[in-house]
Order: structure tokens, then sequence, then C-alpha cells
């Protein structure tokens, strides 16, 4: 059994983002824009490293990865929310992992992301995003590009 807070701690020393993980101060899918931001993470991510598994970490600052925790979170929804929306859904969990100097109640979030092999897709529109569209983790850069298979 990996040691999931040496695994975010590893991940943390990759200065940049890459095609395998992901870091974010916050999750919100209780919001529209939330939710599509999520979902373009995990299809870029389950798109870009079909092979191994890939990560978001939540609850770190981007600019200099210091860990600030985010609250408890029950991880419920976000297969359920994955499977709505993506066409070839990767096997998505998320782990509340917790680190000593954090305030009690704070967490940091691990997202693990297991692609089926198959090229993940938006199922349907949600918030500026288009059904069919297929999004994949630049190497060099932390921007998602859209493509669209026609």
């Amino acid at each position: 059994m990996i040691n999931k807070r040496l695994l975010v701690k590893n991940l943390l020393a990759h200065n940049d983002e890459n095609s395998f993980y992901d870091k974010k101060r916050f999750i919100a899918i209780g919001e529209k824009e939330g939710k599509a931001k999520f979902l373009k993470h995990v299809c870029a991510l389950a798109n870009s490293n079909p092979v191994n598994n890939s990560y978001i970490v939540v609850g770190v600052e981007d600019e200099d990865n210091r860990i600030i925790g985010v609250d408890f979170f029950d991880d419920s929804r976000i297969q359920n929310l994955v499977n709505a929306y993506l066409d070839n859904p990767p096997l998505v969990s998320y782990e509340n992992i917790a680190f000593p100097h954090l305030p009690e109640g704070k967490v940091v979030g691990l997202v693990t992301i297991r692609s089926n092999g198959k090229v993940c897709a938006l199922r349907k529109n949600i918030w500026k995003y288009y059904g069919g569209a297929v999004f994949l983790e630049k190497a060099a850069s932390v921007c998602p590009r859209l493509l669209i298979l026609s």
C-alpha cells in the first residue's frame, strides 16, 4: 500500500504541473463553473496519461506549493459527476489526507484518475465547454488545450 502523504509530497516536488499531475487551491463542484473546470482537468489528465494514474492535489497554493489544506470532503458525488458528464469516463477517487501541521478539520485532497484506455470526452455541454470536446494536458504548460473530434 502506498503512503499517500509521501505521494503528495513527491508530487509537490515537481514544481510545474504536467501530464500526470495538477494542483488546485480548492475544487468547487457545487457550482456549474467549478464542475466544468474539474471535469476538464479530469478529462485532460485521463487522456494525457492513459497507462498510469494521474493526480490532482487539492489544498495547495499554486505559486509556492505551500500546503494550505481544504475542508474534509465527501467524495460520493465525484464519480457520479464524472460518469454523468464524460464519455469513456476514467475511474476517479478522492481521498482526504491528514497533514500534522494543518489546523483541525483541514486536509489535503488527493484525486486519483485512472484512465480506461479510451479517449475521454465531454458527453454534454457544461458552462462554456461543448459536448464532444476532448481535452489534453500540454506537457510544457499547465493550460489544457481543447481538441474537438469530428
